[in-house]
């Protein structure tokens, strides 16, 4: 009688080399972008599952707030900075000469007897706006580093900071921007009349409300689309310090799994997400303006990361820990 021989056991999954555990920092099919970005921002489990996908499923998102972050502070800005040139020319008679723009030229009025008003000079550490119409050049106002020189002809920027004078507007376009946000010339009638024939404009309170009115739109497109480009440069700088910094800590806390730093830096990108979009909102909404003065919440801001990054790290601990199918699984 032939013996059958016994059915040797299956291989284990640790005897058959063809086995390969379940990569944990590995999926193969991230949410779509806008919903991934959404939920980035309102879940901080996804901070933590940030790494089980390529590095680039975290970048896109992170991309997109920091555009967002720097737009609403740049706009946000200029749009704030409206304010306090008109509240310079609701009480500009009370304190400065009125002037008038005639035939391209600008002269002081000086009124009859005695006066306190004096003409127009206003100066702070970085600039200074000064109006005199006896300097024909700027060569004099070298010391200051940066100055805006209403001359009789021209507006011109210049100071130490600048390598060389620069005409930023003769006083004959600016006659026809006044005329035009005052109402006293139409469009069409500004590209036929000769400067010398336009009607002349004077310069005081209620004209200048009226030219900064009108001229509003425009200083907050030029001038937030160019802040917008200095946060955004910032807020690349700030991205990249705090991601190579918290990615050391959520590699630390996570040494237990054996969690690589390249993967604990799309962790560290996944945490920046929701504070580049809120330090934006605060902007936006007036919460902490864009150009903060208090060194306190400054810090508290730019250090915020490695708190949310600590929480993440903890997050990323618990969900991956935990063994599946029976088979703790490694990298």
């Amino acid at each position: 009688m032939t013996e059958i021989p016994p059915t040797p056991p299956s291989p284990t999954p640790s005897q058959d080399s063809r086995y390969k555990p379940p990569m944990r920092f590995s999926k193969p099919k991230p949410p779509p972008l806008p919903k991934r970005f959404v939920l980035l921002l309102v879940e901080p489990e996804k901070w933590a599952q940030a790494a089980m996908y390529p590095t680039s499923v975290t970048f896109w998102p992170l991309a997109w707030a920091i555009i967002i972050a720097a737009l609403c502070m740049g706009f946000s800005m200029s749009a704030h900075s409206i304010k306090p040139l008109q509240a310079f020319a609701a009480s500009y008679d009370q304190h400065y000469l009125p002037m008038q723009l005639n035939k391209g030229q600008l002269s002081i009025i000086m009124p009859k007897g005695k006066t306190k008003l004096v003409p127009l000079k206003v100066q702070s550490p970085y600039e200074t706006v000064l109006v005199n119409t006896n300097l024909s050049g700027a060569s004099t106002l070298a010391t200051y580093p940066l100055i805006a020189l209403f001359n009789r002809t021209d507006l011109i920027l210049t100071g130490t900071k600048m390598r060389q004078p620069m005409v930023v507007m003769p006083m004959a376009q600016l006659q026809q921007e006044m005329l035009l946000a005052n109402g006293a010339i139409t469009p069409a009638a500004v590209k036929t009349t000769p400067v010398a024939k336009l009607p002349p404009v004077q310069i005081n309170a209620q004209t200048l409300q009226k030219f900064f009115t009108a001229a509003a739109p425009v200083v907050v497109l030029v001038l937030g689309a160019v802040a917008s480009l200095f946060f955004a440069g910032a807020y690349v700088l700030w991205t990249l310090l705090m991601v190579f910094l918290t990615g050391f800590l959520v590699m630390s806390i996570n040494r237990n799994i054996g969690m690589p730093l390249r993967v604990a830096w799309r962790i560290s990108m996944a945490v920046m997400i929701p504070l580049l979009v809120l330090r934006g909102l605060l902007a936006v909404f007036g919460v902490v303006p864009a150009i903060n003065h208090s060194p306190m919440t400054d810090q508290i801001i730019y250090m915020a990361p490695i708190g949310l990054a600590l929480w993440a790290a903890i997050l990323a601990n618990r969900i991956f820990s935990k063994p599946t199918g029976g088979q703790t699984r490694k990298l």
